[in-house]
């Protein structure tokens, strides 16, 4: 028999995709599957749907617990976790019915521990209507899919924008499949968004090699609700506490490499994030201080030590950022950033 896989689905307020979700995983052409709902106190018929579920189908069991956030759930979901390998599914989301098969195979075929694909985003309630996923499998028996495997330093970079045009697939939890192994002593922050910054990159440097198969595999719903589309508030500045924590581990582990790309990219989202939060939270000084600070260290970073640390923002880099630092509104008017 093939290795137990399981999925964690969180689940919370998601009555109306909450079926849509759980059939995708039920539907998959892998099919020795534990399907983990974690009903996180949802206060809507998803208890019930779930309670459903886990009484008509075997693989499905349910953990009802309080509701604690989309980290909490996640951890409950990992720790009762059967399965020689993990995945997530955002119980908004669906998966395409070969997702499982295909980063499996892709998995062991490259001896990886660790195995993703894009997302294609759609707002269409009925699968029938959104990404073309019997296409995306003809594509793929035809041989006609790129999977370059990469390397623990490899994976790591590829996590920032600058150097991967497909970092935001790198990042987020729910398009991959995973050894159950690399996730021993690793957890979600809990309660904080963008946990997924805050984690991922302590699962690649365990990982030995990485798959990215090339092919959509995992339907991602553009809900209106969603958290992280909702309006500018500091709440958000929480980013740049997974992005802090992950430059300190870099330093501990004196990965150069990641830890310039790591410093360049908080510097880049700090300038980004600066605009918006004067404009929207303008009595907020001291985070308004902290996004200049974030741009001064990696500047002051550029001018000290050897190399790969020394000039490793570049000319015009550094000369962008000591114009943000100098003349915000300049800086904007002439790279349009934070006039959207």
């Amino acid at each position: 028999m093939k290795p137990l896989i399981s999925v964690i689905i969180p689940v919370y307020g998601v009555e109306p995709y909450l079926r849509r979700a759980v059939d995708s995983v039920l539907r998959q052409t892998y099919s020795n599957l534990e399907i983990i709902l974690v009903d996180d106190g949802s206060p809507d018929g998803c208890p019930a749907i779930c309670d459903a579920y886990a009484a008509k189908e075997a693989r499905v069991r349910v953990i009802h617990k309080e509701n604690g956030g989309l980290s909490n759930a996640r951890n409950a979901g990992l720790d009762v976790a059967g399965g020689d390998y993990i995945a997530f599914l955002d119980s908004d989301d669906y998966y395409a019915p070969f997702f499982i098969e295909v980063l499996y195979k892709e998995l062991l075929k490259n001896d990886a521990q660790v195995a993703l694909c894009p997302y294609e985003v759609t707002d269409a309630m009925e699968p029938s209507q959104g990404p073309d996923f019997a296409a995306r499998k003809k594509q793929y028996a035809d041989g006609e899919v790129d999977c370059p495997v990469y390397d623990r330093g490899q994976m790591l970079l590829n996590q920032y924008d600058a150097l991967c045009g497909d970092a935001t697939y790198f990042i987020v939890a729910w398009n991959k499949l995973y050894k159950a192994s690399l996730w021993k002593g690793v957890r979600y922050p809990k309660g904080k968004i963008h946990e997924d910054e805050a984690t991922t990159y302590r699962i690649f440097d365990k990982v030995q090699r990485g798959v990215y198969v090339k092919l959509p595999m995992y339907a991602y719903f553009s809900a209106p609700e969603s958290i992280t589309r909702a309006r500018f508030s500091v709440k958000r500045l929480e980013w740049f506490d997974a992005l802090d924590d992950r430059i300190t581990f870099f330093e501990e582990k004196e990965e150069m490499s990641a830890l310039t790309a790591a410093v360049r990219a908080r510097a880049d989202a700090a300038i980004r994030y600066y605009y918006p939060l004067v404009r929207e939270c303008p009595g907020e000084r001291k985070e308004k201080k902290r996004l200049k600070k974030y741009v001064k260290t990696a500047l002051e970073m550029d001018r000290s030590g050897e190399k790969p640390k020394k000039g490793f923002l570049g000319f015009v880099k550094r000369t962008g950022y000591h114009l943000f630092l100098a003349a915000p509104g300049i800086y904007s008017v002439m790279t349009k950033v934070g006039r959207e």
